[in-house]
């Protein structure tokens, strides 16, 4: 005889095995991009290539699936009083990822079975679980969605990334009444009577200074904060958009803080001796971008929550303590 408690876990653990088996054949047994020279190229192997690319700017990739994993543990009580009912829609997610997947496998395009397995696991969750899971856990697919190393996108968005970010520090720096010249991503001090261009400082706006590091990985933690903190889909959006102009906002004060430091001390103590050999205070100066937008997300959480009032309220509060403290001392 099988228990009633065993019966209930049956069909879970069919459900699991399901899953797990096929996504492992597809993604680790499976050849697939560059399959027609080498079959053991597999999709799983093409992942971990684009996790090493354009020097690691994906390689949070690696433990995105086990963030989900974790996040879906600990929000599991968003998810009590749902019954799993089966949707018919997931089959036809299914099929769609499994028609995706054959047709990236036949032009031996690797994104196009990053998408398929995308598809996949909306239609196993769709399937096995029903719409009011996959709806209630739908960012946390959209998380799930970081995993796939896209390392087309790193070109087309550097590009931009790094226009921004010269014209702004060039247009800060002129307002402060620094003398400065533009050439291209460069930006050096104009020549004076007294010195050459570029002998106070230089700042080159390479790929990996135009924020593009910081956007990806903020992206992530805007998706996940926002998942955490924040109950409406659109104030979730929001958020997640929000890493953009934070991440540009975050980068500009760190190219302020490289300046001065490099008035104040030398070039090669704030920038260092070579791109891939940056000094302490150069690193040092890429946390700022983290610090920045964090702050920056913290207070966007508050207002989305509670509104401008609230941070008002706050304030209020603050200033009421201060004169307290100030009177309890006088």
């Amino acid at each position: 005889m099988i228990s009633s408690q065993n019966e209930k876990w049956i069909p879970t653990a069919i459900m699991a095995a399901t899953v797990l088996g096929v996504l492992w054949f597809f993604f680790f047994e499976f050849g697939y991009s560059t399959g027609y020279m080498d079959s053991r190229s597999t999709l799983w192997w093409n992942m971990r290539q684009g996790y090493k690319l354009e020097r690691g700017e994906w390689a949070f990739g690696y433990v995105v699936p086990v963030t989900v994993i974790a996040l879906a543990w600990v929000t599991r009580d968003r998810f009590k009083g749902i019954s799993p009912k089966a949707s018919w829609l997931g089959l036809a997610v299914l099929a769609l990822g499994f028609f995706v997947f054959f047709g990236g496998y036949k032009a031996n395009e690797k994104y196009v079975g990053y998408l398929s397995g995308q598809f996949l696991v909306a239609g196993f969750v769709l399937w096995f679980l029903g719409t009011e899971y996959f709806r209630r856990g739908f960012w946390l697919w959209i998380l799930f969605g970081l995993t796939w190393p896209f390392i087309f996108l790193i070109e087309p968005v550097s590009v931009p990334l790094r226009k921004i970010m010269v014209i702004l520090t060039y247009n800060i720096l002129q307002v402060i009444g620094e003398d400065v010249v533009r050439d291209g991503y460069t930006l050096y001090s104009a020549p004076t009577p007294a010195a050459e261009a570029g002998e106070r400082f230089s700042l080159g706006i390479a790929m990996a200074c135009s924020g593009l590091r910081s956007l990806f990985a903020l992206g992530m933690v805007s998706i996940l904060y926002g998942y955490l903190a924040l109950e409406k889909g659109w104030h979730r959006l929001v958020l997640a958009l929000s890493a953009v102009p934070f991440s540009i906002m975050g980068n500009l004060i760190r190219m302020l803080i490289l300046y001065a430091g490099t008035l104040l001390f030398s070039k090669e103590f704030a920038i260092g001796k070579s791109e891939l050999e940056p000094s302490g205070f150069h690193i040092g100066a890429g946390i700022m971008v983290f610090v920045v937008a964090l702050i920056c997300m913290l207070i966007e959480v508050q207002v989305l929550k509670r509104g401008l009032k609230a941070l008002r309220r706050k304030r209020a509060r603050v200033r009421k303590v201060d004169a307290g403290d100030e009177a309890t001392t006088s």
